[in-house]
């Protein structure tokens, strides 16, 4: 037998025996060099539960309090409400015997007496907003001696960390992040998990794109460099048979929330090679929001290129006129431009969505 062959057989039972019908994070959690990841799956799929789940397991077991980060202090504020019952799932409560409190963003488990007074109360958890993260700034988050006991470490969750559809959008999803993060942790390199969760959904992630990719197919994906795991979970035929006749799978079913599967356009992606750049195109001053257009029209992000400026907003120190940015405009909408890759489609895509209006 070949070793091709072999190597089919070992991924097909290897397929069959993972054909659960909730996610587990043991596997993915053991790549030790990572600091990210990405659990990118469909609803239902138990990914929250399943990392709430080890994360309870690590605070009895080690003592290791955790944070669940959430985008808006609405939502933070419905897991802390009735003693944090949204939080911890009731049979994890049973499980690991657990008897909650909160104070303010803090989750403790206690002990009490007969009479149910509290004699003993452990922090377990802190629940913080993305969306108001500056109050968190200098409030004294961060311990510098949290990782002398060597039996700690850093257990961060991001959940739901995509905004649906037609959440409005008020904040910089990375940029609060990036700075909730400092909050906590400052210069720490070792010893830390920070997993983010979210729903594939047909806006481009604020957070993948800013790791400069976007999965096209199920899978894991290594991003040593970044020190990242992103899994892109594929629906197994347990969870396809769980999900089938179900409200949302009547009503929406190619919905990619619940499919976790984007039909992207392919078409538009140019896997060839690179020549010569022709123009830059910038939508503010940051870096981050230049596009590069290359012979054969091809568009990837900017990587400090030197070539012309065409202007797509006003303001952002650039000479701007109002009929060559037009004409950026129209060559997108009668699809003249190629591009990159996945992630330099759906980021300029974005920046062409929140344009100032034509005139």
């Amino acid at each position: 037998m070949s070793k091709t062959l072999n190597e089919i057989n070992r991924i097909k039972k290897k397929q069959k025996v993972l054909n659960y019908e909730w996610y587990k994070v043991n596997s993915i959690l053991g790549y030790s060099w990572a600091i990210f990841y990405f659990l990118i799956g469909g609803r239902e799929a138990g990914k929250s539960y399943a990392l709430t789940k080890y994360f309870v397991n690590q605070f009895i077991k080690y003592g290791r309090p955790f944070y669940w980060i959430r985008l808006t202090d609405a939502s933070q504020g419905r897991l802390l409400s009735n003693n944090a019952e949204k939080l911890v799932d009731p049979d994890l409560r049973r499980k690991f015997n657990l008897d909650l409190t909160t104070k303010g963003e803090n989750v403790y488990n206690v002990e009490r007496d007969s009479e149910g007074k509290i004699l003993k109360k452990t922090l377990m958890c802190r629940v913080l907003a993305l969306s108001t993260f500056y109050n968190d700034k200098g409030s004294g988050l961060f311990d510098k001696d949290f990782l002398n006991d060597p039996k700690m470490f850093y257990n961060i969750c991001f959940d739901e960390m995509n905004r649906e559809k037609y959440e409005k959008k008020n904040f910089d999803i990375v940029y609060a992040f990036t700075n909730q993060i400092e909050n906590l942790i400052r210069s720490t390199k070792q010893r830390v998990r920070i997993v983010c969760i979210g729903n594939l959904l047909e806006e481009a992630s604020d957070m993948l794109t800013c790791f400069n990719f976007l999965p096209e197919q199920f899978g894991r994906y290594k991003l040593k460099s970044r020190r990242a795991v992103i899994e892109y979970i594929e629906p197994t035929e347990a969870y396809k048979k769980r999900r089938k006749g179900t409200v949302a799978d009547l009503l929406m079913p190619n919905e990619s929330t619940f499919t976790n599967q984007i039909k992207a356009d392919v078409a538009l992606i140019y896997k060839g090679r690179l020549k010569r750049p022709n123009l830059i195109l910038k939508f503010s001053k940051e870096q981050t929001d230049w596009f590069t257009i290359w012979d054969g029209n091809v568009i990837a992000q900017y990587n400090k290129e030197k070539v012309d400026v065409v202007a797509m907003n006003p303001y952002i120190d650039e000479v701007f006129n109002v009929k060559s940015r037009n004409a950026m405009l129209e060559a997108f909408d009668s699809r003249a431009f190629r591009f990159r890759n996945l992630v330099s489609f759906k980021l300029f895509q974005k920046n062409l969505e929140i344009l100032k209006p034509r005139r």
